[in-house]
């Protein structure tokens, strides 16, 4: 357990001694703060535009004024759920990466391996010192997050929405963690660090932005009228093809649980917290699956000789 502990600090102090992975960092937790300001503006405009048009109806002698629009709290916070599925997944990308390749490319692999410890022991340490980077990380956006929501917005979060914000924050450290085990099993598996930090990207890329596409563009859409804004908004419904695509996208299952967390979609915003994850349950196992997988892998490939 020592060993672990050990190797769990190494990671730790490995991360934040990278310049490269602190500029990823320090754009992501800018990003989370910009997107309070965003969102908070965003929820300020429909406010001003409903009362733009009550005024307008009230002048023209209107008998009937349009219902105002539903603002949930959370909302406010809805971009963060693009942040952390997009840039969150390449902070973990390179967090992972230094994992084996960096230790093989310094020849500190070989120092570690020549010690008491087992191989799937240097595994658990590398999984545990990456969680721990992943949990602080998110840690402060959570922070930052929460203060200047209660700033910009005027509300003090209430216990149910400081729960789903917990319950969101969980979620983006179990979603990074998929791609930092993922990362991980590629820098065991390959010798050459270009190749392995490529293909990753590829990945994140076919996740991320290919998959999502090609099942949006599978949607059929119905067209509505916002009577707050007086505009018309498309309205997209799933097709079987749309799903069937989005199984292969963890990223997608991500920001679905996400947006219901944050109460970005009206009609699951009033769901309790217990109702909301049992109704996800299957975007939360597509998202484990493919992490526990790779994890396997990456204990089976950790035993290999030439690993090292």
């Amino acid at each position: 357990m020592n060993g672990i502990m050990t190797l769990a600090r190494k990671e730790v102090k490995t991360a934040f001694r990278d310049n490269i992975f602190l500029i990823v960092t320090g754009l992501f937790i800018l990003l989370s703060v910009i997107s309070v300001y965003i969102g908070s503006s965003t929820k300020n405009e429909e406010l001003q535009a409903y009362q733009d048009i009550v005024q307008l109806l009230k002048g023209q002698g209107a008998a009937t004024l349009p219902s105002p629009p539903a603002i949930y709290p959370l909302s406010v916070l809805g971009n963060i759920v693009s942040y952390v599925s997009m840039i969150g997944a390449v902070v973990a990308i390179f967090l992972g990466f230094e994992s084996f390749s960096g230790e093989r490319n310094n020849g500190t692999l070989k120092l570690i391996a020549a010690r008491p410890v087992y191989r799937d022991q240097i595994v658990t340490g590398k999984l545990l010192g990456g969680g721990m980077v992943i949990g602080v990380l998110l840690g402060i956006i959570l922070i930052f997050n929460l203060v200047l929501f209660t700033f910009v917005s005027g509300m003090t979060p209430g216990a149910d929405e400081i729960i789903r914000l917990l319950g969101f924050f969980l979620l983006a450290s179990v979603y990074m963690m998929v791609f930092y085990t993922a990362t991980m099993y590629v820098s065991i598996k390959t010798n050459d660090s270009a190749f392995g930090f490529m293909l990753m990207m590829i990945i994140w890329l076919a996740i991320s932005f290919v998959l999502p596409q090609l099942a949006e563009s599978q949607r059929n859409f119905a067209y509505a009228l916002n009577a707050a804004s007086q505009t018309v908004t498309q309205v997209p419904s799933d097709t079987s093809v749309s799903k069937m695509i989005e199984l292969f996208s963890p990223a997608v299952q991500f920001q679905n649980i996400g947006k219901d967390l944050l109460q970005v979609i009206p009609e699951t915003s009033d769901i309790g917290i217990g109702a909301l994850l049992l109704k996800q349950i299957g975007a939360i196992v597509e998202i484990l699956i493919p992490g526990l997988a790779v994890l396997l892998l990456s204990y089976k490939a950790a035993q290999k000789e030439e690993v090292i």
